[in-house]
């Protein structure tokens, strides 16, 4: 039957330990004392070189050994680190400046561009109007070209000289934004004349309804006799004297308002009315090729010279008309071809 050991108290646990680390502590120095021969036999004849060291000795020239070598890789990795930031920052910096003079370059286009475009708007402007207005004229571009970016080699203070660089050049492609804003409602302006004054040219009455160099002008437009019934009246027209079935041509497109038949005015007579308030009338036609509500070209056959209605002969009457206004002399009209 195995004894019941007595339980150690805390104070002879310590003991026991403390004699466990010193039987460990006085091996471990038995053993760093012990004494490593190194043999150094060199290859001819001259007397072999023993060196006797102790273990603490090796442990002790290994630790120095380490410690120099791990001071001397990480000085490398520092310089090495510090060669690739400098490196690094530089390489930014060319980008930097790279970039702001690319866009120096891009500004001095812009600059041309506005130059040659003020031009030519001057020119439109007189072409428009008949003289350039002041008050329109476009800002002078020599403000923004006077704030021309700095000359930035050799600046002591790269990132700075890079700052004032890029304000000035964000400054510089502000002016020039706002020159083109301005720039745009004069040519806008310009621009929508020209074709508002184009689409009134294209939707005018123009040239001769019977062709060039058909008929001849028998009456003109103004105050004449009346050769129905005498007495002074005032004619609103053209009369082209034509031989019968003679071509007429629409003077300018539109749509046929009325095609029609009076006995005691007209005759077989046209109504076409056209763009911007324009509508023209032929009159004494022998036949009408078209119908109201009909869409016509300029230079469309539309009718045949006739003498219907009150008429004495032979030949197309025709007037132009502008809203509401009394009739215009057609004549205007026929010579702008």
């Amino acid at each position: 039957m195995q004894k019941n050991r007595p339980e150690l108290t805390i104070l002879d646990k310590i003991i026991v330990y403390s004699r466990k680390w010193k039987k460990a502590l006085s091996e471990l120095n038995t053993l760093g004392k012990t004494q490593v021969s190194l043999m150094l036999i060199p290859h001819n004849n001259e007397k072999i070189i023993k060196l006797d060291l102790s273990i603490y000795l090796i442990l002790f020239l290994s630790t120095i050994s380490i410690l120099l070598v791990s001071l001397t890789v990480g000085n490398l990795g520092i310089n090495l680190l510090k060669k690739n930031s400098t490196s690094t920052i530089l390489e930014r910096g060319n980008q930097q400046r790279i970039i702001f003079l690319h866009h120096e370059d891009k500004a001095a286009e812009l600059e041309e561009t506005l130059d040659d475009l003020e031009s030519e708007i001057e020119n439109l402007n007189t072409v428009t109007w008949g003289k350039y207005f002041k008050e329109n004229r476009i800002p002078s571009i020599e403000v923004y070209k006077q704030s021309g970016l700095v000359t930035f080699f050799g600046e002591k203070d790269e990132m700075q000289s890079n700052l004032k660089i890029f304000k000035e050049t964000v400054e510089r492609f502000t002016l020039l934004h706002q020159n083109l804003n301005e720039l745009k409602p004069v040519f806008l302006n310009s621009s929508d004349y020209l074709e508002t004054r184009e689409s009134i040219v294209q939707s005018m009455p123009r040239g001769r309804p019977l062709g060039p160099g058909v008929g001849f002008i028998a009456s003109t437009y103004g105050r004449r006799e009346d050769p129905v019934y005498g007495g002074g009246e005032f004619h609103n027209g053209v009369d082209f004297a034509a031989p019968m079935r003679t071509p007429i041509y629409a003077t300018a497109p539109g749509i046929v308002a009325d095609a029609n038949f009076s006995e005691t005015n007209f005759g077989n007579h046209l109504r076409i009315n056209h763009e911007n308030g324009f509508f023209t009338l032929y009159a004494h036609c022998s036949e009408l090729k078209v119908k109201k509500g009909d869409i016509i070209k300029r230079g469309d056959l539309i009718a045949l010279v006739g003498s219907t209605g009150k008429s004495t002969g032979s030949h197309l009457h025709y007037e132009v008309h502008i809203g509401m206004d009394p009739a215009y002399n057609p004549q205007e009209f026929i010579n702008i071809d």
